[in-house]
C-alpha cells in the first residue's frame, strides 16, 4: 500500500466515493414504520342517565381518533381524501384491530356528554401493511428526469420547428411547455434545454431533423442527464368551418413515445386530437395544440407514475466485475456481503479468469445505489476500491490490507 494504512487507505476510499455519488437508494425504501402511543380524548353523548353506555361510546371514540392520528401520519392528505372511502372501510370501521393496548388516564361528566382521556398505543406496522394491500399506501419513488423532442408545425409555419435544430435556438413547442407543465405539477424533473446547444450534446452535423432516430434522442438525454426522452411530432391545421363565415375551426395533432435512456424501452405511446374554434387563426391554432397537449400531459403523468413505480419494484441488472477473486476467501466474503445488501434479490456468475469475476446483479435501484451500499459494508482484512460507475456497471478492485 506504498506505506499507507489499510484503515486509511479504506477512508479515503470511502470519502471518495461519498464525495461522487448520488445517495438516491433512500427515494426508493418506504420510510421505517413503528407503533406509536397517542393520547387522545373521546367524547359521547349521555343517553337515558346510561352513563356506562356513554363511557363505553366514549373510549371507542378515543381509540378512533388514536387510529386515524398513526393513519395520518402515513397518508398524505391527498392521498387520504382521494381514498377516504376505502380507509374508513379498512382502517377507522375497526380500530380495536390496531389498538394494541390503551389506558384511561381521567374521565368525566360534562352536561349531557361523557369524555375520557386515553393513551392508546396503535400497531402502526399494521395499519402500513394494511393500507399497502389496499393499494393505498405505496412506497415513495423519485420521480424520473424527462427531456422533451417535440417538434411543433403551426398554421403560420411552413415546416416544422425544433430546439434541436441549429437555427432554431431557444424554441419550446407550445405542446412541449403545456405538458411539461403538468408533468411538473406531478412531481417529475423537467430538464430545461434552453442554451443546451446542439453541438454540444450530439454530433448530427448538418443532419439535425425533426425527427430524430431513438438512438441519437437517448445519446443526447444521457448527456444531459435525462432518464426519460419524450419524443414526439404536433401539428395544427384548419378544418372545414361548421360554425359560421366569421368562427373558423382548427385542428391540433399531437404523437409522442416516452423512451428510457438506459436501455430504450418504451414506456408509453400516445395519440391526442383536439379541435377548437376561434376568429383569430394565430390563436386558433394555439389553442388547438394546447388542448392536445393538456390531453396528452394528463395521460401521460397517470402512465409515466404507473410505469415507473413497477419499474422502481423490478430488479435491474448491474453487471459487477471484480478484480483481486484469486483470493477466494477474499471473494467469497464480498459476495456474502453483496447478496445481504437490501435490494439485491439474485447474484449469477457471467464469467470468470484468473483473478477476475463478473457477477450479474438482480437489483431494486442503480448501480451508483449499490456501489454507495458496499462502500458502506465492513469488510475484515481487504477493502475494496469501486474505481468505475456506469448505469448498469460497476467495477471493483478486491484490495488485501
Amino acid at each position: 500500500m506504498c506505506g499507507m494504512s489499510f484503515k486509511r487507505y479504506r477512508r479515503i476510499v470511502a470519502i471518495a466515493m461519498a464525495v461522487t455519488l448520488s445517495l438516491s437508494a433512500a427515494a426508493y425504501a418506504q420510510k421505517r414504520v413503528l407503533n406509536k402511543t397517542f393520547v387522545v380524548v373521546g367524547t359521547s353523548k349521555i343517553q337515558g342517565g346510561n352513563i356506562q353506555t356513554a363511557r363505553e361510546s366514549a373510549i371507542s371514540d378515543s381509540l378512533v381518533s388514536a387510529v386515524a392520528l398513526m393513519t395520518g401520519e402515513l397518508l398524505e392528505v391527498n392521498a387520504l381524501i382521494e381514498n377516504f372511502p376505502q380507509v374508513n372501510q379498512v382502517i377507522y370501521a375497526k380500530p380495536d384491530a390496531y389498538v394494541l393496548d390503551y389506558k384511561v388516564l381521567t374521565e368525566t361528566e360534562s352536561g349531557k356528554h361523557y369524555r375520557v382521556l386515553v393513551k392508546a398505543r396503535v400497531a402502526g406496522k399494521k395499519i402500513a401493511k394494511q393500507l399497502s394491500n389496499a393499494g393505498i399506501l405505496r412506497a415513495k419513488v423519485k420521480l424520473p428526469a424527462i427531456l422533451f423532442f417535440i417538434s411543433e408545425q403551426n398554421l403560420q409555419e411552413d415546416t416544422p420547428r425544433y430546439w434541436w435544430g441549429k437555427q432554431m435556438g431557444g424554441f419550446e413547442a407550445i405542446t412541449e411547455a403545456t405538458m411539461a407543465d403538468i408533468l411538473k405539477a406531478r412531481g417529475f424533473a423537467i430538464l430545461n434545454h434552453r442554451g443546451a446547444g446542439i453541438g454540444k450534446t450530439a454530433d448530427l452535423g448538418s443532419g439535425a431533423t425533426p425527427a430524430l432516430t431513438d438512438d441519437e434522442a437517448i445519446s443526447i438525454g444521457t448527456r444531459l442527464q435525462a432518464d426519460l426522452v419524450i419524443m414526439g411530432t404536433s401539428v395544427a391545421s384548419p378544418t372545414a368551418s361548421t360554425m359560421g363565415d366569421e368562427l373558423k375551426s382548427f385542428k391540433a395533432i399531437l404523437n409522442a413515445r416516452v423512451l428510457r435512456t438506459q436501455n430504450g424501452e418504451e414506456l408509453a405511446n400516445i395519440s391526442r386530437t383536439s379541435v377548437t374554434a376561434n376568429i383569430n387563426e394565430a390563436a386558433g391554432g394555439r389553442d388547438a395544440l394546447k388542448m392536445a397537449a393538456t390531453l396528452a400531459g394528463d395521460d401521460l403523468a397517470a402512465q409515466l407514475d404507473a410505469a415507473w413505480r413497477r419499474l422502481a419494484e423490478r430488479p435491474s441488472q448491474v453487471e459487477v466485475f471484480v478484480e483481486g477473486t484469486g483470493n477466494l476467501a477474499n471473494f467469497v466474503k464480498f459476495r456474502r456481503a453483496l447478496s445481504g445488501i437490501t435490494g439485491v434479490e439474485g447474484i449469477r456468475v457471467k464469467e470468470i479468469k484468473p483473478n477476475e469475476t463478473t457477477l450479474i446483479v438482480d437489483y431494486k435501484g442503480k448501480a451508483e445505489e449499490l456501489a454507495a451500499a458496499l462502500m458502506r459494508q465492513n469488510f475484515e482484512n481487504f477493502g475494496i476500491n469501486i474505481y468505475e460507475i456506469t448505469q448498469r456497471n460497476l467495477k471493483i478492485a478486491l484490495v488485501s490490507g
